[in-house]
């Protein structure tokens, strides 16, 4: 046999390779996990303010209340600043979503903050994905859950408390899957980002900037 027709062989051979290869990805959706979109950064503005929620958060925080959107970022604040058995106290209220002793300078601090237009609600969009709808995720902000979230036919918002300038770390974990691995796609007015395909238990992570005036 000629190496002319070894060669032309193993071509054909290593082509039906790739082909079966291919088809097998596309069909059971493997080899996709490790697939990174380059859009992993969410950016809120004015324009993704919710004006009717954080008018909500600014009354509370003026009557000395909160919810569980406050309590978020609270948590991070109080990670930050406190310590021992004030941090411990402060852990506690923000469970109850009741303001106590170690929580009142950052309640006050935050009230300030909203009143100055430093703090608002912001809202981010989860996309409508019909060919997965049934998927699920749970979401973390900066290591706190927030709750899981399905993939629906239509899209809807989830809202968050952030301060101007403020980087924050949404963690986005698989539950459910659709179709061989759940990609979930989230938009802002200025920006979206998706995550590669997660199968239950796997994770990826958007990087969550505000932008003031």
């Amino acid at each position: 046999m000629s190496f002319l027709r070894i060669t032309f062989l193993s071509g054909l051979f290593l082509a039906a390779i790739s082909l079966v290869i291919v088809a097998f990805i596309l069909i059971t959706g493997s080899g996709l996990d490790d697939l990174n979109p380059a859009n992993k950064v969410l950016e809120v503005t004015d324009q993704d303010i919710d004006p009717e929620t954080t008018l909500a958060a600014k009354t509370l925080l003026k009557q000395n209340q909160i919810d569980s959107r406050i309590a978020t970022i609270l948590w991070t604040d109080a990670q930050q600043q406190l310590t021992g058995t004030v941090l411990d106290e402060a852990e506690q209220g923000l469970r109850k979503n009741q303001v106590n002793a170690a929580l009142q300078p950052l309640v006050k601090k935050l009230a300030d903050d909203f009143e100055a237009g430093r703090a608002a609600v912001y809202s981010i969009w989860i996309r409508d994905e019909d060919q997965q709808a049934g998927a699920s995720v749970d979401l973390q902000l900066n290591a706190v859950p927030l709750g899981r979230f399905a993939i629906e036919a239509n899209r809807y918002a989830i809202t968050l408390v952030q301060r101007t300038g403020a980087a924050s770390q949404i963690r986005i974990i698989g539950v459910k899957e659709v179709h061989g691995g759940t990609v979930f796609r989230a938009e802002t007015a200025t920006s979206e980002a998706e995550t590669r395909h997660l199968h239950p238990t796997r994770s990826d992570t958007f990087e969550l900037v505000t932008k003031g005036r």
